[in-house]
C-alpha cells in the first residue's frame, strides 16, 4: 500500500493488521496559494499533471474503500476557456479549474470547505493527497 492508501485506510478504520507496518499520514488542510496568472502553456501543464496525478489517487482511495463502502468520484469538463476536473465523495466535492483568459491561465479550487473570498488555488501536486482526505473527512457524518 502506498501512504496514500495507508490514511485512506485509518480514516475509514481498515483493519489494524494491514496498517502495522505502514507509516501514519499527515495533515488533512489542503496547502493552497492565492491564485495568479501564468502563462497558458504553463497553467495547462500544471491541470494536466493534477489531474493525471487525481486520477491515481482516487483509483487508490477506491480500491482501499472496497465494494461495500461510497466510491471517490472523478468528472471532467472541458469548455470553451476552462478546463476542470471535480472530485466528490458523498456530499462533500472539490473542483479544480484553469480558466484561459487573454493568453493567461488562472488556477481555481472550489470546494464544499471553502475557507475566504480570495481566489485559492492548489500549490502543487503534493496538496492533492490532503485535499482527499479533506474531503473524505467532510463527508463523513
Amino acid at each position: 500500500m502506498t501512504p496514500f492508501m495507508t490514511r485512506v485506510a485509518e480514516l475509514v478504520g481498515a483493519p489494524e493488521q494491514d496498517l502495522a507496518q505502514l507509516a501514519p499520514g499527515g495533515s488533512t488542510v489542503p496547502e493552497t496559494r492565492i491564485s495568479k496568472r501564468v502563462a497558458t502553456g504553463t497553467g495547462a501543464d500544471r491541470h494536466v499533471a493534477l489531474r493525471s496525478l487525481a486520477e491515481q489517487y482516487v483509483c487508490e482511495a477506491n480500491a482501499v474503500l472496497g465494494p461495500e463502502r461510497e466510491h471517490l468520484g472523478l468528472f471532467d469538463e472541458a469548455l470553451p476557456a476552462e478546463l476542470a476536473f471535480t472530485v466528490t465523495y458523498g456530499d462533500a466535492g472539490a473542483r479544480c479549474s484553469t480558466a484561459f483568459v487573454d493568453g493567461r491561465a488562472f488556477g481555481r479550487l472550489v470546494g464544499t470547505f471553502d475557507e475566504g473570498e480570495e481566489a485559492r488555488e492548489l500549490v502543487g501536486p503534493d496538496a492533492l493527497p490532503d485535499l482527499l482526505v479533506r474531503l473524505m473527512e467532510a463527508a463523513r457524518p
